[in-house]
């Protein structure tokens, strides 16, 4: 079969990050495929199969119902639609616009997470709180949903049970992202009182990538497809397909009925020993057992930076730009250190892993440039333009230089802080953050400098406490900069 995705100039590579969206997800169950190539050369009423389908769920999963959605993120979106608005029509095509309705969502401080964004798309202002006394305050005014990430509750000051004993007399619903999770028949969170639970369809389900669960209270579910397309609301542009119905809920039949646990969590151990044993000699391993609602063992591989001349970051970049291509996960990056995870692996990939990492690792250092010329001092105010790939901004920045580090603030309409970076032999780096809302934003800039002038390219991304690595940091693509001497 001719590969379409070399067709186009894209190198597949071998996936050593589980299921990160970003690289594709997971791949489909053979049995999904089929279901879902079946599904394709019908017609069938989307609201019929959806009601047939929910059924199906329901008894797959112990809930009292469950809809496809067009991916985790949308079953937020439009479970937090249907606590804010429910299937009133006139509440649904005011959304965004939630004058005058209860549009409070609850949150733990520290569970604040990327996608939240998807919470607050509906019209909703985000309560963060750290306690019981926190939470009796926020609802002093009226709350739509209390949203809790499940992969975190460990961390939070307040436990599922203990909010559920205040808002669950309140008629409050809460909502938990477990959409990084294995599922399980019952979801844990609905048995401790959740009213809706989200999940990943194209994770570890290995269902259409673009697919999503919500599950819960029938009333809610119910709602939550009623903002959904193919409806005319809010949630029109969240389209799921026929396909996408049938494929997730064939993944949640092999899941439930026909999954082999034990062989599953053999071949993963097998995988993480065949590239231990390629690299013995070269390099340190170790296996890291599962944590809280992890559910896939990982292997450590540690080296000497020093004398490779790589940290995990440089390592993953080689090991990408090789024949074959292997993906590292960036966000496990360290100084001397990188984790594998073999959920993705396919049949004999382990050794190709194995064996790329060991020639990288066991390349001679590759030496550092000898160093240039600096160019001349910073220090001082610069006048800066920012140029994105749709409009611009100015900054002004007001530099101090020690040795080649550099130092100060930087001004400008919308935002002000902090900036920090080095002179290079090749020339200057720096950056700048800004938060809002749980994402801090980063600006990174790299350039030369030419007497009183400086320019380059600059990227943008994000980062949090749950996603860092230089994949978020960029994600956003990049712009250009041009930097004078200013008074």
């Amino acid at each position: 079969m001719k590969n379409p995705y070399e067709a186009l100039g894209v190198r597949p590579f071998i996936n050593c990050c589980a299921v990160r969206t970003v690289h594709g997800g997971s791949l489909m169950l053979p049995e999904v495929r089929e279901a879902v190539a079946a599904a394709s050369h019908m017609f069938v009423n989307l609201d019929e199969l959806m009601e047939a389908a929910s059924a199906r769920i329901a008894a797959l999963t112990g809930a009292e119902w469950g809809i496809v959605t067009c991916g985790s993120a949308a079953a937020v979106a439009l479970g937090t639609a249907a606590c804010v608005a429910g299937n009133d029509p006139l509440k649904m095509l005011k959304l965004p616009f939630t004058e005058g309705m209860a549009n409070r969502v609850v949150m733990p401080r520290n569970q604040r997470f990327a996608y939240d964004q998807a919470i607050r798309m509906i019209g909703t202002h985000i309560v963060e709180v750290d306690d019981l006394a926190g939470l009796h305050a926020a609802l002093r005014e009226p709350v739509a949903m209390v949203c809790l990430l499940g992969t975190h509750e460990h961390l939070s000051g307040l436990r599922m049970e203990e909010i559920v004993a205040v808002v669950k007399p309140l008629g409050i619903p809460i909502l938990v992202d477990a959409a990084s999770e294995h599922i399980e028949n019952p979801s844990p969170w609905l048995v401790r009182g959740a009213d809706l639970v989200v999940y990943s369809g194209g994770k570890f389900l290995r269902g259409p990538q673009t697919s999503g669960l919500l599950l819960g209270r029938k009333d809610l579910v119910r709602a939550a497809w009623r903002n959904a397309s193919p409806h005319q609301a809010l949630g029109r542009p969240m389209k799921v397909s026929k396909e996408d119905i049938v494929g997730l809920v064939t993944a949640l039949e092999v899941w439930f009925e026909r999954r082999d646990v034990a062989t599953e969590r053999r071949r993963w151990e097998d995988d993480l020993g065949i590239i231990a044993g390629k690299l013995s000699g070269i390099c340190g391993t170790a296996v890291l057992a599962p944590e809280g609602v992890e559910r896939v063992p990982r292997l450590r591989v540690t080296w000497d930076a020093a004398r490779t001349g790589l940290d995990g970051n440089a390592l993953r970049a080689r090991l990408l730009a090789g024949t074959p291509r292997v993906m590292l996960d960036d966000m496990s990056a360290t100084a001397d250190s990188i984790a594998i995870d073999p959920f993705a692996l396919q049949p004999g990939e382990a050794a190709l892993v194995g064996d790329a990492i060991a020639v990288a690792l066991s390349a001679n250092a590759t030496p550092l440039p000898a160093a240039a010329a600096m160019p001349a001092r910073l220090d001082g105010v610069w006048e800066l333009d920012l140029t994105f790939l749709h409009g611009g901004r100015q900054h002004r920045l007001t530099l101090a230089q020690s040795g080649t580090e550099l130092a100060g603030r930087h001004d400008s309409v919308d935002f002000a802080g902090p900036v920090a970076g080095r002179l290079t032999p090749e020339g200057v780096t720096f950056h700048f953050d800004t938060t809002y809302e749980a994402s801090t934003i980063r600006y990174h800039f790299e350039g030369r400098v030419a007497g009183e002038t400086m320019a380059g390219a600059v990227t943008f991304g994000t980062y949090n406490a749950h996603h860092q690595g230089v994949v978020n940091l960029a994600q956003f693509g990049a712009g250009q900069w041009s930097a004078h001497r200013g008074g």
